[in-house]
C-alpha cells in the first residue's frame, strides 16, 4: 500500500470494488462508474479507508450534488469537484464536505491540450480560495513541453496535483507525488479510467525503486 498512490475503482462490479479497495491505503471512488445502488456505494465509503469521492456530470447536477452530500454524510476523506459545476452546487457541497472534516478537491481536466503556463497560473489562482483544501490539474501531454509545463507548476503551488494524461504524459504522473503533490492516480490493471494512467502495481513499483534510490523522495 504506497501512501502517495490513489486507485481509482470505476467501471467494476461491487465484489471487486470491495476487494481491491482493502489493498490500498487511498482509492478515488467514481460513482459516476459505478453501477450499484446506494446502499453498497455508500458502504465502499464506510470501511475506514481514506477515500476520494468523485461524481462527473455536465448536465444533472441535482444528482451530483445529492450523491456528493450521500457520501460526505458517510465519511468520505475528499470530494473531487470539477470547475464546470456551478458555483452554487460547489459551494453548497464545499461548505457540507467541510462542516464534518472532509477536503475538497476543486479539479480541471482538458482532454485535447495542455494550456500554457500563464493561463494554468492563472486559472489555478482563480480556483483557490476557502472552499479549496487541493487544486487538481489533468491535461493532454501533445509533447514533452507541455510535461514540463505541468510539473513546473510545483514550483510556484502546494496543495496541488498537476499531471498530464496521454500516453506522453505518464512520466507526469510518476514525478508528481515527487514534486510536492499529496498522491497521483493509478488504475485497476486493465481498467485504466483516463488516458495514459498507469495501473497500481506498475506504478508502485517504480515509485518505490525511485524512492530506494533517493530516500528523500519518501517524506517529500
Amino acid at each position: 500500500m504506497h501512501p502517495k498512490i490513489c486507485l481509482s475503482i470505476g467501471n467494476v462490479t461491487y465484489e471487486e470494488a470491495l476487494k481491491h479497495l482493502s489493498n490500498v491505503a487511498l482509492a478515488e471512488i467514481r460513482m459516476d462508474l459505478l453501477n450499484l445502488p446506494d446502499e453498497q456505494l455508500l458502504t465502499l465509503f464506510r470501511l475506514g479507508r481514506s477515500t476520494i469521492a468523485t461524481y462527473r456530470s455536465h448536465e444533472n447536477f441535482d444528482l451530483l450534488e445529492a450523491k456528493y452530500n450521500q457520501a460526505i454524510g458517510v465519511g468520505c476523506t475528499y470530494v473531487d469537484i470539477n470547475i464546470n459545476v456551478p458555483e452554487d452546487y460547489r459551494n453548497r457541497i464545499a461548505h457540507l464536505a467541510h462542516s464534518t472534516g472532509c477536503k475538497v478537491i476543486l479539479s480541471y481536466h482538458n482532454f485535447k491540450e495542455t494550456p500554457d503556463r500563464q493561463y494554468l497560473m492563472h486559472l489555478i489562482d482563480s480556483m483557490r480560495g476557502s472552499v479549496t483544501d487541493t487544486v487538481k490539474i489533468a491535461c493532454l501531454a501533445n509533447s514533452p513541453q507541455d510535461c514540463s509545463t505541468i510539473l513546473g507548476l510545483y514550483h510556484a503551488y502546494s496543495n496541488l496535483v498537476a499531471f498530464c494524461m496521454g500516453e506522453i504524459g505518464r512520466i507526469t504522473r510518476l514525478a508528481a507525488p515527487l514534486l510536492g503533490a499529496p498522491f497521483t492516480y493509478a488504475s485497476i490493471e486493465g481498467m485504466e479510467i483516463a488516458p495514459g494512467q498507469m495501473s497500481y502495481g506498475e506504478m508502485e513499483d517504480i515509485l518505490r525503486r525511485m524512492e530506494s534510490v533517493n530516500p528523500l523522495f519518501k517524506n517529500e
